[in-house]
């Protein structure tokens, strides 16, 4: 019954494995942003106002990743914010440690101490790190991922000449 749910409790390791099978990849942070955001800089995939109905706001468990249709960027990307953090494929170093950044927020609403990640839906000006302790310790319940595939050139370029035919 968790078919259409987002997957979690997988390592960075785990997540570029499963995406490389697929012959995929984990989306850079800023082909995250602009899956989110377009290029109009808005606040929220669906535009500048916070609607708790187009996203998992208030459910305090994940939800089916197409459960909130009216969500939904400007590129038609289901379930950026709000459901599960978004791990990102960009990793970085700070001379002490490494992190990767995840975005979108999560179900998962903390309130017991500073510590702990502000939860929720995100605006898509916020970025998280996540440090990179050791591999596999970063699996948890409030993490998953998505896979994007490059696109080849030819196949952009024909679709933009039919669009630009029309």
């Amino acid at each position: 019954g968790q078919d259409n749910y987002p997957v979690v409790y997988l390592s960075l390791e785990d997540m570029r494995a499963y995406a490389s099978w697929a012959g995929k990849r984990l989306p850079a942070e800023v082909e995250w942003q602009l899956a989110a955001q377009g290029t109009d800089k808005r606040k929220w995939p669906w535009g500048n106002d916070f609607h708790g109905t187009y996203c998992n706001n208030a459910f305090y468990r994940p939800t089916p990743v197409d459960a909130f249709p009216k969500g939904q960027s400007p590129y038609g990307v289901a379930d950026l914010i709000g459901n599960v953090w978004q791990m990102t494929g960009d990793i970085y170093f700070n001379g002490s440690n490494y992190f990767s950044v995840i975005r979108g927020g999560s179900y998962y609403k903390p309130e017991s101490s500073g510590w702990y990640l502000q939860g929720g839906p995100q605006p898509l000006d916020k970025t998280q790190i996540l440090l990179m302790v050791s591999p596999g310790f970063d699996r948890s319940a409030t993490l998953g991922f998505r896979c994007v595939k490059d696109v080849s050139s030819g196949a952009f370029d024909g679709r933009y000449r039919a669009e630009r035919d029309q």
